[in-house]
């Protein structure tokens, strides 16, 4: 198959007879040579240097506070001559290295101490909460805050499967409250672990509904069973005010002790001693007993 050369160009002029393309996409160059231009680079901080502190031309004070976010990269224009530009860790003595690229090609420990050109930092998921940028001999210091991205999101999705034994373990973990406008399903067991004494409210009816039994449980002993037929969770030590007991089918009961105030007014009225001795004694008198 014959091959057909052709001027390489495009629609904005550009051409050379110095470039060859064939029908099939193939480009035959004699050299070809590419070029960055970090003039054109959108940086976050334009770094200088005024009376041997760090200047940052976006923040008026000198060797300020800078907050950076995990799983995000920041770029920082440098223009430090007298200085150079380092990460520190905590104890700023040591480097940190992790995320560390410059664009003269280096990376890590090596994309440190820089006085010019552009160092990107791309700040991981496990970076301690504060850092520090220093100057090259580690006398000059400002403090980098490290926190947690805070976004919006249409959709989320949580891929691990991290158990959770407790409110600060499992694959996702949130150190403050959480407000959920729709529903909520859970595939596993709701334990509530907190001080104090938990609650469930609802600021209108509550409804606890389950497909088989709803089990009673206290630290971990069963009391019994609500159910589609009754109830088996004992009443014990339970004050029941204004409530009639079997009115609709009658039932027995046992106590060891009672009082009943009132006096009987129908034939099924429980009477109280006071009733039962005044009768008594009204019938010894006429019967002569």
């Amino acid at each position: 198959m014959a091959v057909i050369n052709s001027p390489f160009e495009s629609q904005y002029g550009f051409k050379g007879p110095g470039f060859s393309v064939d029908n099939l996409g193939n480009i035959v160059a004699t050299s070809i040579i590419t070029v960055t231009s970090e003039s054109s680079d959108i940086v976050d901080y334009n770094v200088g240097e005024s009376s041997l502190n760090f200047q940052f031309t976006e923040i008026a004070a000198l060797t300020p506070t800078i907050t950076l976010a995990r799983s995000n990269v920041y770029k920082f224009k440098l223009t430090v001559p007298n200085l150079g530009f380092k990460i520190y860790q905590a104890n700023k003595t040591a480097l940190y290295n992790t995320g560390l690229n410059h664009s003269d090609g280096t990376a890590g420990v090596a994309a440190q101490g820089k006085i010019d050109g552009t160092l990107a930092f791309s700040i991981s998921t496990n970076a301690p909460d504060v850092l520090y940028y220093g100057n090259d001999i580690g006398n000059i210091f400002g403090t980098i805050n490290i926190i947690d991205p805070v976004g919006v999101f249409s959709t989320s999705a949580v891929n691990a499967s991290t158990a959770s034994t407790s409110s600060t373990t499992g694959a996702l973990t949130v150190g403050g409250g959480v407000g959920i406008a729709g529903d909520l399903y859970i595939g596993g067991t709701l334990n509530v672990d907190g001080l104090g004494i938990s609650s469930l409210s609802s600021s209108t009816n509550l409804e606890l509904e389950a497909v088989n039994n709803i089990v009673i449980k206290i630290d971990g002993t069963s009391l019994g069973v609500v159910k589609s037929t009754g109830s088996t969770v004992p009443v014990v030590d339970t004050t029941i005010n204004n409530t009639a007991i079997g009115t609709v089918t009658p039932s027995t009961a046992a106590f060891t002790s009672g009082s009943v105030t009132s006096l009987p007014t129908t034939e099924s009225s429980l009477t109280n001693r006071q009733y039962v001795d005044s009768t008594a004694l009204s019938l010894a008198i006429a019967f002569g007993l």
